[in-house]
């Protein structure tokens, strides 16, 4: 393998990605819908650039997402995985409610709906930009907005056709095709993209084949902008389970090995939003976003006894409305989101039962819900570097759901009558920004996110549950922050405490908790500093303590949690350094560092994963103005570690980490 990386890099010469740099003129959009610098935001967003999804040309969106300070994906198998954003890495219905994932600020599925791996079901693949607002959501963003969220923005049409297309492999025969072209039509500026990947798996019976298509239109007419984006994915997975045993994610067999062929995955959706805004004199804006989608999902629940296959589904239509007016020193938004949402799910155990896990039907059930959101915001200038930004964002939301088997308790599940739910949440937000210097600002931040249960959590009960106990989560965050440039640094610093009530989870006998409480606090920094002419070191760090605020009664269904435990998935520290080079205009090269602390594996802290620390080296060469040669090594140095951890039904399981791996790619702009 040596002799490999030595011709690799003998090929490559000096070549590089470019780092993903903080920088203090940012402009933002997920905060308000309209272009606004990052500096006068009170908040933290990271903001991904085109250029720099280029240069990571991530295959897995942890690749991406990870280079973040305070963002921690869990790789999973294929294109699964968890996702934790100032947060441990939640599962089940807390890690489907916890995060928000849109595309160009609309969700990507409905709220009560969502997927705890809803990034496969994003085109971050044929993405123009990524946002990742930490922490609570602003007043344009509801149920699921608690501990962040991630905004995919599509690529601008192009006047002209200028066909483009990347081609990227692995010597284990990854491969993916990406195309795009655009030009004039319809009395506007069109966008056609599409990714085609197919990933035989570095574990047995793990591939899976991947087809995205998006198509975007931009155009004006009578005074009115007008934007419509279509987006279609396909997903076709085999999954590879976890590897059990202490350790096991050393033993290169077991690394290699799937004890679950039997595993799959297979998801298809469609989105279309039509974005239509009109300036309203000269200092107001009326927007509307009316949008639809469909969502389809089939698998296997390979990672609890029984394995049951999970089919489910849901189609939206909604409205998002807002009108926004502001002068020098005074600012207002007003708005109405909207949305009906017909649903289902069904469960079948096909195999014996196992423990309480019965065979047969466990649950198939149709949930129809309404969801109406008004809010509003004010900003006020207190003086010519100082805006004070505060507001609040109601939600009520109404489930209506339907049981199409008999009912009662069948093993550990509960299948309870028809019946409807209303859940109603305020949200409160204000923020202050006030500018330093002109390159520097500092901001202070007091916000709440909430959330309605899911529909699997509010009607796929278990033994230990009561219908109609869930209640709404909420999470109380107070954040300060500098951002900005100090002299030859770009820098953003964060420091944050949260407090989260009615935190529904499942703990390590798998049973459900519904009224859980936690405590998060941490300090977050990202900098990128040049060190030499062609030299720059750039990163993200997080250190964090993200604790259980209450004991778990003793019983069948404990799992020995006690107030000031650490939560599990939670490592102390997370972070990335990357050195890069740029010797000249055509070549880059860069190494980085990526670090995982160690972290418990199960809600009573008697498990514990040591964490790890992986290396990738990455290249770029600009063969000619129409050609782009890319490539990297991931895993640089053959490290033995595992994308995620836990401790579940007595048993240590792992998702092991990919071995060293070479990607090439190539590039061509006509």
């Amino acid at each position: 393998m040596r002799s490999k990386v030595a011709a690799a890099l003998a090929f490559f010469g000096l070549m590089v990605s470019n780092p993903a740099l903080l920088r203090a003129d940012d402009i933002i959009v997920t905060a308000t819908r309209q272009a606004l610098p990052s500096r006068e935001y009170a908040g933290s967003v990271t903001v991904l650039t085109l250029e720099q999804l280029q240069s990571t040309a991530a295959v897995h969106p942890a690749e991406l997402l990870n280079e973040v300070a305070g963002v921690n994906i869990h790789r999973g198998s294929g294109q699964e995985h968890l996702t934790a954003i100032r947060s441990p890495v939640l599962t089940g219905g807390a890690g489907a409610g916890s995060f928000l994932v849109l595309e160009d600020g609309v969700p990507l599925r409905a709220a009560g709906f969502s997927n705890v791996n809803g990034l496969f079901e994003s085109a971050l693949e044929l993405a123009g930009g990524v946002e990742i607002t930490k922490g609570p959501g602003s007043v344009l963003y509801g149920s699921n907005a608690v501990h962040g969220l991630i905004n995919i923005l599509s690529q601008e049409p192009a006047s002209t056709s200028q066909p483009e297309l990347d081609i990227l492999g692995n010597e284990i025969g990854f491969g993916r095709l990406k195309a795009s072209f655009g030009g004039e039509a319809f009395a506007g500026q069109f966008r056609v993209s599409a990714s085609f990947a197919h990933d035989p798996g570095f574990r047995v019976n793990s591939g899976f084949d991947q087809q995205k298509i998006q198509i975007r239109h931009d155009a004006e007419f009578g005074g009115w902008a007008a934007k419509t984006l279509f987006t279609f994915q396909n997903l076709n997975q085999e999954t590879a389970g976890f590897i059990q045993g202490v350790d096991a994610y050393k033993d290169l067999t077991l690394v290699h090995s799937n004890p679950n062929p039997e595993a799959f995955r297979d998801g298809k959706s469609a989105r279309l939003a039509v974005h239509v805004s009109k300036a309203i004199g000269a200092n107001a804006k009326l927007s509307l976003i009316p949008y639809a989608r469909w969502v389809d999902l089939s698998f296997r629940r390979h990672f609890v006894p029984g394995k049951a296959l999970e089919d489910s589904g849901h189609q939206s239509i909604g409205l998002l409305a807002s009108y926004q007016g502001s002068t020098e020193n005074f600012g207002y938004t007003i708005g109405l989101d909207s949305e009906y949402t017909s649903g289902f799910l069904h469960e079948f155990q096909p195999g014996p039962g196992v423990f309480s896990f019965i065979q047969g039907e466990h649950f198939n059930y149709e949930v129809k819900a309404i969801v109406l959101a008004p809010y509003a915001q004010v900003r006020l200038a207190l003086g010519p570097q100082t805006q004070l930004k505060f507001g609040a964002r109601a939600e009520y939301t109404r489930y209506d759901y339907h049981n199409k088997l008999n009912t009662g308790q069948f093993g550990r599940f509960i299948r309870i009558a028809d019946r409807k739910d209303d859940f109603f949440t305020l949200s409160p937000k204000i923020g202050l920004t006030h500018a330093l210097t002109r390159n520097l600002s500092l901001y202070g931040r007091l916000a709440r996110g909430a959330r309605a249960p899911q529909v699997t959590d509010a009607y796929s009960l278990q033994s230990n549950q009561v219908p109609g106990d869930i209640k709404t989560e909420t999470l109380d965050s107070a954040e300060i922050g500098l951002k900005g440039k100090l002299g030859e640094i770009q820098l953003e610093l964060a420091l944050f405490a949260m407090h989260k009530n009615n935190f529904f989870f499942r703990n390590a006998n798998g049973f459900n908790v519904i009224n859980g409480k936690t405590n998060h606090q941490g300090l977050e920094a990202s900098f990128s500093l040049p060190l030499a002419e062609h030299l720059e070191l750039s990163g993200g760090f997080t250190w964090a303590n993200h604790t259980y605020a209450f004991t778990e009664l003793v019983g069948s269904a404990s799992s020995s949690i006690r107030d000031g435990d650490q939560v599990d998935s939670a490592p102390r520290t997370l972070g990335f350094a990357q050195l890069n080079l740029a010797p000249n205009a055509r070549s880059q090269l860069s190494l980085k560092w990526q670090h995982v602390g160690h972290y418990f594996t199960d809600p009573g802290n008697t498990a514990i994963y040591p964490g790890h620390d992986v290396f990738t080296l990455r290249a770029n060469y600009q063969l000619t103005p129409r050609i782009n040669l890319y490539g990297r090594f991931d895993n640089l140095f053959d490290s033995r570690f595992a994308d995620r951890a836990d401790f579940a039904f007595g048993n240590h399981r792992f998702f092991p980490g990919r071995p060293r791996t070479l990607f090439f790619g190539i590039r061509f702009r006509g």
